[in-house]
């Protein structure tokens, strides 16, 4: 694999990428910034107020490591920004749970600064983007054949990228800022690389090995794709810059250094027992099944890269388990991999590409999850370098078909004035499924239904439209829709959940109970369905049951606020008053809010210690006021009175 570049394509040193970042039409470029920022901001400026979606119930609002900023890492069940909850969507991604712990801190739980902040880091990763590709071009190892048209050509590719309806769950799906953040710092890693080899001070390249490692071990933190952007750095430099693994590792150590270092905090987050949730080799079917069914999965992802429509917002795919079941995808993308693999040992710019591509889809491609066969938000960053092969190579095709027609002179000008035409209809089409796509994003019921047009059988978008139809009150349609994914999937613990939600709402609680046991049957840790069968069992009388549960659910998830809190009202119920204070206070600390407060404060009165009640009552009474919660307020005050009057007699 470290066989040498034909003489001629080899640069004669690291520095041979001088001049890269010589930017003759400054005017231009600052003119290309400004479309580029305008097209993103006006595609994605109508969805800034739609409501959370999806996981985000358990990203943002359900998430107690966000209600404070300080300290970053707390021990205990409290956490901090940089310690998430095991078991949601960041676990094993701190530096995106800080950024929303940002959000929170400015926001409370308004959309539109989570979903601002989302679009600006797709903003970034557009102009990074753009640079990388356009110094990329100017490289040595191109012949100077795009020297001339690089800046335009990393414009197309940025804005194409930018408005493709395949990187909309990265921005609207407020979740995926942990594929976005990651992406950006994949993208700040390769294009700080490639100004270390261009710089020729020792300063400047200092500061920009600093900043390759730093976005490099954040991007760790972001999302565990990250774990191959060091490997892929040094293909770039041996593709396109060294010609060797060797000379690529010789001339450049420290860098290589500096990104390895990112690998110990991916480690260290794992190690500590943070891991994404449903995702390893113990979800109940063979690996082989995953790894062929993965197959035909890149086979989708292929089509909605050329062609984005429809898109479905959860994918549920027939699983393989033979791989005659599969012949035709493993031929497909067996020859696919057998060609990126020769382009790379011949130090093709294509093999590099091809093996970017698969790198960033290999740990969702050979670690099973659970739910998620397929998922868009996964080509958010590969796709971006489809784009910029079809981009050159169309331009490097109209170059040879302008050659046949035009003088030499007008070659570059004919070709990019063709390629430009050709890329702002393309833009259009794409803007256009843009709006359609984002505006389903606006209500959740008209996402879940619009899924449902394709996938009729996926068990996770009817028990979806059930909830969302639950919520706006047509619960006996949205019975049928939750009982259809039952149907569909009677093994799977999330379809009896959602049902025991549905009985629950509609007041049949002995059938929830049923349909919590179920859930857990399938799923012994799966911690709401614990917390709110304990709520249901204490509602009916059953006492010790539900405090059983409530144990099981603050043992496998110490920062779930509820728990705490209804075991500590269970607990004193039975007379248990210390547990009792010990859980209400926990509850307290990681959600300081009017309820934990004012549950505390009152726990406090019951029990005659009406010093302690009565500052927590005032600070309960503070936010109730402020949050506009009157008649919540007015109880509040009255018991805040009777306490301020047993501590004057």
């Amino acid at each position: 694999m470290s066989a040498s570049l034909p003489a001629a394509s080899i640069p004669v040193s690291p520095t041979a990428v001088q001049g890269s970042w010589d930017w003759t039409h400054t005017a231009w470029s600052a003119l290309g910034v400004l479309v580029l920022l305008v097209a993103i901001g006006a595609i994605y400026g109508p969805t800034l107020d739609a409501p959370f979606i999806f996981d985000d119930e358990w990203t943002v609002i359900s998430n107690p490591s966000l209600v404070r900023l300080w300290p970053l890492v707390a021990p205990g069940p409290e956490g901090g920004p940089l310690n998430p909850p095991g078991n949601f969507p960041t676990s094993a991604r701190p530096i995106v749970n800080l950024s929303l712990a940002v959000n929170y801190y400015f926001g409370q739980l308004e959309p539109r600064g989570y979903r601002v902040v989302n679009a600006a880091i797709h903003a970034g990763c557009a102009l990074l983007l753009w640079g990388l590709v356009a110094g990329t071009l100017r490289l040595e190892y191109f012949g100077g054949r795009f020297t001339r048209a690089a800046g335009p050509l990393g414009f197309v590719v940025a804005l194409l990228w930018a408005l493709h309806p395949l990187t909309i769950e990265g921005v609207a799906y407020l979740t995926q800022r942990t594929e976005s953040s990651m992406a950006l710092c994949y993208l700040a890693t390769l294009f700080a690389s490639l100004r270390y080899w261009a710089a020729t001070r020792p300063r400047v390249r200092a500061v920009w090995l600093a900043t390759a490692t730093v976005v490099c071990a954040l991007g760790m933190m972001c999302k565990e794709v990250m774990v191959s952007a060091p490997v892929i750095v040094l293909l770039f430099q041996r593709t396109f810059l060294a010609g060797s693994f060797l000379t690529a590792i010789r001339r450049s150590w420290p860098l290589y250094l500096g990104l390895a270092l990112g690998w110990i905090p991916l480690a260290e987050v794992y190690l500590s027992g943070h891991a994404t949730p449903l995702a390893g080799f113990d979800q109940g079917y063979p690996a082989t099944t995953w790894w062929l069914t993965q197959a035909t999965v890149l086979l989708l992802y292929a089509r909605l890269a050329v062609w984005p429509w429809p898109l479905v917002i959860t994918y549920d795919l027939p699983r393989v388990s033979h791989p005659l079941e599969a012949w035709p995808a493993l031929v497909v993308v067996g020859l696919a991999i057998a060609v990126v693999l020769w382009s790379a040992w011949r130090g093709r710019s294509l093999g590099f590409i091809g093996l970017a591509v698969l790198a960033v889809l290999a740990p969702t491609s050979l670690i099973p999850m659970f739910d998620e066969v397929a998922a868009e938000r996964r080509m958010y960053l590969p796709l971006a370098a489809i784009v910029a092969l079809a981009v050159v190579a169309g331009y490097a095709l109209l170059v040879r078909l302008a050659a046949r027609k035009s003088s030499p002179a007008a070659v570059p000008r004919w070709s990019l004035v063709a390629l430009g035409t050709l890329a702002a209809t393309v833009a259009v089409v794409f803007a256009t499924l843009d709006t359609r796509r984002l505006a389903l994003f606006q209500d959740p019921l008209l996402l879940w239904q619009d899924a449902e047009r394709w996938q009729p059988d996926n068990a996770m978008v009817q028990a979806n439209i059930g909830m969302a139809l639950n919520a706006v009150g047509r619960r006996e349609e949205g019975f049928k829709h939750t009982e259809r994914a039952v149907q569909i999937k009677p093994h799977w613990f999330q379809t009896h959940y959602n049902l025991a939600l549905a009985y629950e709402n509609a007041g049949e609680v002995y059938r929830a109970i049923d349909e919590y046991d179920a859930t857990l049957r399938y799923r012994p840790a799966f911690v709401p369905a614990h917390n709110n069968l304990g709520r249901l069992l204490a509602a009916v009388g059953k006492s010790s049951q539900a405090i059983d549960h409530y144990r099981q659910a603050v043992e496998l998830e110490p920062h779930f606020v509820a728990a705490h809190t209804n075991l500590a009202i269970a607990l004193f119920g039975q007379g248990e008053t210390g547990e009792a204070l010990v859980h209400f206070r926990t509850a307290l600390k990681l959600k300081p809010s009017v309820e934990t407060y004012a549950n505390l404060a009152g726990a406090c009165g019951q029990l005659g210690r009406f010093d302690e009640a009565i500052p927590l009552a005032e600070q309960a009474l503070e936010l109730a006021r402020a949050n506009g919660q009157d008649a919540l307020a007015d109880q509040i005050e009255a018991g805040l009175d009777a306490y301020r009057q047993q501590v004057a007699r």
